[in-house]
């Protein structure tokens, strides 16, 4: 389903006031086809369903079912389109520089800058997804995207400035103060989104396995006195998580499923799992 995001027509309408008339159907039309590699892509790697949002910055493709996504499939989805637009701006500077037609550095042109700026490791760009998955391949999803988070706010901040020193310097640039806006925005929702994410992963995971027929398991030693909310930040998306319950000797205690974290904290609160041991016990008198 394609649908327009509600900013979209008041930012269009300010550009057409402004005299911003030429690169801006070509513009929009690469960037779709951008959205379509993507999705090309990712249907390729076996998922489905989608939406396409086309926002002041651009469009967006929103994939159903991309969070569960590997992050070597995440980062093949991210970088196809951008990939695809260097290409392209390659082949079209090639064709202009043998035969010098505008509409040919234009398409160089338009392809060049939205293949670049997608790569902007800023969330919702390409960018943002592709340093996520890199650091992912490192640690765990959660801080792999709390660091890109704190990077994407940086960039939008220098980014809010630049545009203020421009501003005050006479030169007046609405992208830049639009897409400023956008990257912070985006990446707060990202940071708001993680823990539902997480849940919601724990919660799908049985059917994900029964889908693909296997499923990467993950064993983590955790200390008897953390909370069952911390335990929950170090699940890992995408793997079946087994936690070893040690003691101070780093004696194992117990083992505890990911699944009955989610339990616990729905019967008990964010006990501690020492807590929960004992809880489980008595329950068992």
């Amino acid at each position: 389903m394609i649908k327009l995001n509600r900013y979209f027509i008041p930012y269009i309408l300010v550009l057409m006031f402004i005299g911003f008339k030429g690169k801006l159907l070509i513009s929009f039309i690469i960037v779709f086809f951008h959205e379509l590699i993507h999705y090309l892509a990712a249907r390729h790697l076996g998922f489905t369903g989608f939406d396409i949002e086309i926002l002041p910055i651009g469009t967006v493709l929103i994939l159903k079912d991309i969070d569960e996504a590997t992050p070597m499939e995440d980062l093949m989805i991210s970088l196809s389109a951008p990939i695809v637009n260097l290409l392209l701006a390659a082949i079209f500077y090639k064709f202009h520089m043998k035969y010098p037609i505008d509409l040919y550095y234009l398409l160089f042109q338009c392809n060049f800058v939205i293949g670049i700026f997608n790569l902007i490791p800023a969330y919702p760009l390409d960018g943002g997804r592709i340093l996520r998955d890199l650091i992912n391949f490192r640690c765990i999803y959660k801080i792999a995207n709390k660091i890109t988070v704190y990077i994407s706010i940086g960039i939008g901040s220098l980014l809010i400035f630049y545009y203020l020193f421009l501003f005050f310097a006479g030169v007046t640039s609405i992208n830049l103060g639009i897409i400023s806006v956008f990257i912070i925005v985006s990446s707060l929702k990202e940071r708001k989104r993680i823990v539902y994410l997480i849940m919601g992963d724990i919660i799908k995971k049985k059917y994900k396995f029964k889908k693909r027929g296997y499923i990467e398991n993950k064993s983590i030693s955790v200390f008897y006195k953390k909370d069952l909310i911390s335990v929950l930040s170090i699940v890992e998306k995408n793997k079946y998580n087994i936690f070893f319950i040690l003691d101070d000797e780093m004696k194992v205690m117990d083992i505890i499923y990911e699944e009955e974290i989610i339990e616990a904290l729905k019967l008990y609160g964010n006990i501690t799992l020492e807590e929960l041991m004992k809880a489980e016990d008595e329950n068992h008198i």
